[in-house]
């Protein structure tokens, strides 16, 4: 019987960076032969009807990832909700559970402490951590497949691909993958400057650019 991946996207947002990360290990476990999907996690919270779907992939599960993005140094709402309802649903049941999380930060350290509360929900759920993988400049990454970046995703491919051979070996991501994953490939100040760029347009195109300096509730001298 082939072995069950599963990987819950973390993101509330359509067609997400997450997803595009999750439809990377689904072809890598699909070529190891495993069955593969992916479940959104703020869907079955929403749509109550779609969770005991999740919640049975989930149970039944030989190995699974979490990939989300950083919301405010954490985890997702719905994310936190479902590992609530989630942690005392395999029993004694082993599996293999990793994270993913990116951010748009420019660095990788950001998402440290979302990593440690998954792998703390990993310890409570009775499953086996098999490690985190941070990535930071998640905005250059949004909206495009890891294989359409090509070179400028070459770092998050090649531990994905560790990662994968890892798990699927039931062994723990490697040291290399979590090391290599941190990678900046462009420098800090090129990343600011694009995203204050980015963040001028956005406004410009809603008429809000004259009002982008405004602090309506700062308190007068």
């Amino acid at each position: 019987m082939s072995k069950q991946f599963l990987a819950l996207v973390g993101s509330p947002r359509p067609k997400s960076t997450s997803e595009n990360f999750t439809d990377y290990l689904l072809e890598g476990f699909t070529a190891k032969g495993w069955q593969a999907q992916t479940l959104v996690v703020c869907e079955a919270i929403r749509q109550p009807a779609k969770w005991p779907a999740l919640e049975e992939a989930f149970r039944t599960a030989d190995a699974i990832a979490i990939v989300t993005p950083l919301y405010v140094d954490c985890i997702p709402a719905e994310l936190t909700v479902a590992f609530e309802r989630l942690v005392s649903v395999r029993a004694a049941q082993p599996g293999q559970l990793f994270a993913i999380l990116n951010c748009g930060f420019a660095e990788a350290v950001h998402n440290d402490t979302a990593l440690d509360i998954c792998r703390l929900f990993a310890k409570a759920a009775g499953l086996q951590w098999a490690g985190g993988l941070a990535i930071g400049s998640g905005g250059m990454y949004s909206g495009r497949s890891l294989n359409e970046l090509g070179g400028q995703a070459q770092h998050i491919t090649s531990a994905f691909d560790q990662s994968i051979a890892a798990i699927a070996a039931g062994q723990p991501i490697p040291g290399t993958a979590t090391a290599g994953i941190r990678k900046q490939v462009i420098p800090r100040w090129a990343y600011m400057t694009m995203g204050n760029l980015g963040m001028l347009l956005g406004a410009n195109k809603y008429g809000n650019l004259w009002k982008i300096g405004a602090q309506p509730f700062a308190r007068k001298a």
